[in-house]
């Protein structure tokens, strides 16, 4: 009987410690953004470029910054979307390029290229209130490239994508070390 009871007791932990093992985890609860922006769940993304020659498309920028914004800021509660899709969310986040530059130095058969982006950012809730706003904050961001060929390649497609994840990369620090509007 006792005997019978220990096999049964066994077969039930056996069950159990296999079903759990091949159980889909638990939901993460995401975290939570800085109190004063608990408020932001949904940011509608808009950057332009207020530089002479403009490089990039605002709409393609926007979207693809948006994006970037969302891979970077995933484990957070806050999503973006290009300010140009429906509606507006919670807030606006309104990235105005306001310099950049480029650069490359030759490294064995290729050469690095950076590119230095001064921005202004405004995070605007939807009544109107500045929640965030940085007048001048700068990123960077490189890749490496074969051969000579700065003007070819860091115009169009690899401006954009390098130029969307620093200004992704800038926002999400500045949302995460959000201390005092303004």
């Amino acid at each position: 009987m006792v005997k019978k009871k220990l096999l049964t007791l066994a077969g039930v932990v056996g069950i159990l410690a296999c079903g759990a093992c091949f159980l889909p985890p638990l939901p993460q609860k995401k975290a939570p953004l800085p109190p004063a922006l608990s408020s932001v769940h949904k940011i509608a993304v808009q950057v332009e470029d207020g530089t002479a020659g403009n490089l990039f498309d605002s709409v393609i920028m926007s979207s693809a910054t948006a994006s970037n914004f969302n891979r970077i800021l995933m484990d957070y509660q806050v999503r973006a979307e290009a300010y140009n899709t429906v509606g507006h969310g919670d807030a606006v986040l309104r990235i105005t390029m306001l310099n950049k530059t480029a650069s490359c130095v030759p490294k064995g058969d290729g050469e690095y290229c950076s590119i230095e982006l001064i921005a202004s950012y405004t995070l605007t809730a939807v009544d109107g209130r500045v929640l965030l706003s940085r007048p001048q904050e700068s990123s960077k961001n490189g890749i490496w490239q074969q051969g000579n060929s700065l003007p070819e390649n860091l115009k169009a497609s690899t401006f954009e994508r390098l130029a969307s994840e620093s200004l992704a990369a800038t926002a999400g620090r500045l949302f995460l070390s959000f201390t005092n509007s303004k």
